[in-house]
């Protein structure tokens, strides 16, 4: 299997390097911001560390900046092998088990570390305050779908309040072979972990074995039925919330001022309006908007596939998606 980091270009966007006026005026700014970002940090009620999780491409970026209010410490992915900070895509732990590397890697997260993995401003830079010093945090939360295989296990040992997101099959294999992303390789790489195999995914190896060669539809079919039927078996396990990603789209003010009240996050009139914004982009069209966007057509996104895939190719995704066990999409 090739290397991890180049696995899913799912990073945050690139800013530029290499120019100063660029880094001094970014810097000058951050600090300017920093007073004000402490003050929303102290006064945040406390709360249980939030994991978002999800594969790829189901809408976690999204869902995290719609829960993303001032003060809320949110890290990005800090499992990325993109991050040059962990080296592997999709670790599974099992959930009676112990890994001291995970533990380390979440606790210093949960001790307010990897401060460059922080979604809540500038931090690019060493020099930068939110680099530099631990704010007052209350409550975190962590978006991470390169971790999606860790959910059981984190909630078993640490007890994270989790939101897990499915997406209808069409939507992530449009999204994935839209962007060029790699599939097949990730299925070979499944095929060599014994507990994963052993506790979740046995089942589906010659499925598993048929596709590990390739990066075609039916290859990001099989990926995605592979990633959603170890969440959905964790979903029912630990009886843990979980959204349909279309569901989120089709109705997100309702829906998502029913998580802020489930989560006991505050949700204020600026909240309302951030939301506004993020749901009601202006074009239908996926391909016009950037792959880490949050600002979007939400409506749009609910079967935008439909646009993007020929009828042999949902036939194709929607028969791999019949072979799983997960009674969430009626295809």
């Amino acid at each position: 299997m090739e290397s991890s980091k180049t696995q899913l270009d799912h990073d945050q966007p690139t800013k530029p390097v290499g120019n100063w006026k660029y880094t001094l005026g970014s810097t000058l700014d951050a600090w300017k911001k920093y007073p004000q970002q402490r003050s929303e940090f102290a006064t945040l009620p406390p709360g249980p560390p939030i994991f978002v999780s999800g594969t790829h491409r189901s809408g976690t970026t999204w869902v995290a900046k719609m829960l993303a209010v001032p003060g809320l410490w949110y890290i990005h992915e800090p499992f990325n092998p993109n991050k040059n900070i962990w080296q592997e895509s999709f670790t599974y732990v099992r959930d009676t088990d112990t890994n001291l590397a995970v533990d380390a890697m979440l606790q210093q997260i949960l001790n307010g570390g990897l401060r460059q993995t922080s979604m809540n401003g500038a931090v690019d830079h060493s020099w930068m305050p939110l680099r530099m010093f631990k704010p007052p945090i209350q409550r975190i939360m962590i978006k991470d779908p390169l971790a999606c295989l860790l959910t059981a296990y984190f909630v078993a040992k640490y007890d994270l309040q989790t939101l897990v997101l499915f997406r209808h099959p069409c939507g992530f294999v449009s999204s994935v072979t839209r962007l060029g992303w790699p599939t097949g390789g990730f299925l070979k790489e499944f095929l060599t972990r014994k507990e994963l195999m052993d506790d979740h995914l046995s089942d589906f190896a010659s499925l598993m074995e048929q596709y590990a060669n390739e990066n075609t539809v039916a290859s990001a079919a099989v990926l995605h039925g592979v990633l959603n039927q170890v969440l959905w078996n964790v979903v029912q396990k630990h009886s843990l919330k979980y959204y349909l990603f279309e569901d989120l789209c089709r109705s997100p003010l309702e829906s998502f001022q029913n998580i802020f009240t489930w989560l006991g996050l505050p949700y204020s009139d600026q909240t309302y309006k951030l939301h506004l914004k993020l749901c009601s982009g202006r074009s239908e069209d996926p391909k016009d908007y950037h792959p880490h966007a949050v600002e979007r057509n939400s409506q749009a996104m609910t079967d935008s596939w439909k646009a993007q895939l020929s009828t042999a190719e949902i036939t194709c995704i929607t028969d791999i998606w019949d072979k799983f066990k997960i009674p969430l999409y009626d295809t």
